[in-house]
């Protein structure tokens, strides 16, 4: 196999300014249940700033911590380019898990074969609104949440990929009673209500115990920081309120 140009080598964790380093590596060839892909697309996601910062604490991890001289892990849209595995062709486009990396040799199981989007739309809405984004806010809120149409839900973080995916599922998939999101900044929060809040709070100001109390009446659906705030709304916790907070209902 020709060469595989990696940005992944060495990530630094030292300093202020952490970089990655160009190199060449042979990739070989794959073995039994593997394929060598071709990367067209990849994911650079926040969560991958943690991996990379020594002073994350694991906890707050989904994965491991990246080891210094790992390449960095990413979800792509990848070409299969060389398959050793019954159920990929050669030209099939895939969602893989793999690395920053223009080719990579990787199991086929963590590869999904990509069906046709109706419309033609833009391949990479598989990395998106139809990848793990996507994903995680769907299932949060349908399967662990459990939200209704009968349900106020308040959105923390509602600017961001999964949040924002949240309100509109929320709101135009499920059809909530209120949803109410809350971002960093008045711009954001005015973003976040064109998606289809009801209304969005910024986290920032010094009133939003009040605004919350006032946008809240009964029940929410919230994490992190506002998940503070909703557990001592009105001086007490209110026994009939669910929280889905990193996939975990509580």
């Amino acid at each position: 196999m020709g060469p595989s140009k990696k940005g992944d080598d060495p990530p630094i964790f030292h300093g202020p300014d952490a970089t990655f380093a160009l190199n060449e590596a042979n990739c070989g060839a794959p073995q039994n249940g593997e394929v060598l892909i071709k990367t067209l697309y990849f994911s650079n996601d926040p969560s991958q700033r943690g991996w990379i910062d020594a002073n994350t604490e694991n906890e707050r991890l989904h994965v491991p911590q990246l080891p210094e001289g790992e390449p960095m892990r990413t979800f792509a849209i990848a070409e299969i380019v060389e398959p050793n595995a019954n159920a990929l062709r050669k030209g099939d486009l895939v969602r893989a898990w793999t690395r920053w990396s223009v080719y990579a040799v990787v199991d086929a199981q963590l590869c999904t074969k990509l069906p046709p989007l109706p419309n033609e739309p833009s391949v990479t809405h598989h990395l998106g609104a139809l990848g793990i984004t996507g994903l995680t806010a769907y299932f949060g809120i349908n399967n662990i949440a459990q939200a209704t149409k009968d349900d106020i839900v308040v959105v923390s973080g509602a600017a961001g990929a999964t949040g924002s995916m949240v309100v509109q599922l929320a709101k135009k998939v499920i059809g909530c009673k209120i949803v109410i999101g809350t971002a960093g900044s008045d711009s954001k929060c005015e973003w976040v209500e064109s998606l289809g809040a009801d209304v969005c709070l910024n986290y920032r100001s010094p009133n939003i115990a009040q605004y919350l109390v006032k946008a809240t009446p009964d029940f929410v659906n919230v994490g992190g920081y506002i998940l503070d705030l909703m557990l001592t709304l009105h001086g007490s916790i209110w026994p009939h309120r669910r929280v889905w907070h990193n996939c975990q209902l509580q």
